[in-house]
């Protein structure tokens, strides 16, 4: 599997943040401290652009979760988007399709956060 590579982009009040690679045990701190480093600078507005995604783990995953219920908290959210069906089939067998809010690309998502 390739090594995760993650970019940050920003855009007003939002960020994007591009996944390239397989998003495992090994990869996932260095998300987490992408998505702990925006929460701590209030910026609670995040779309996780999964294009180049070949890979998650459920505990990445459950992870996400857990940053999207805190932004949240803050009238924020983290969007999913750009999903290929192998991961979108991962996130619908375990159900956080329910949970997590998921979209076909970056200007949908854009819609509906109103940038």
């Amino acid at each position: 599997m390739r090594e995760c590579e993650i970019k940050r982009e920003e855009r007003d009040d939002l960020d994007i943040v591009r996944l390239d690679g397989a998003l495992d045990s090994h990869s996932f701190p260095r998300l987490e401290s992408t998505l702990n480093s925006l929460r701590d600078s209030q910026r609670h507005r995040v779309i996780l652009d999964c294009t180049g995604l070949d890979y998650i783990s459920s505990a990445s995953l459950g992870a996400l979760i857990g940053f999207a219920r805190r932004a949240r908290e803050h009238q924020g959210d983290l969007r999913l988007v750009n999903l290929s069906p192998k991961i979108y089939n991962i996130v619908e067998l375990l159900g956080f399709h329910k949970i997590l809010e998921i979209h076909k690309n970056i200007d949908e998502a854009l819609a509906k956060f109103g940038a």
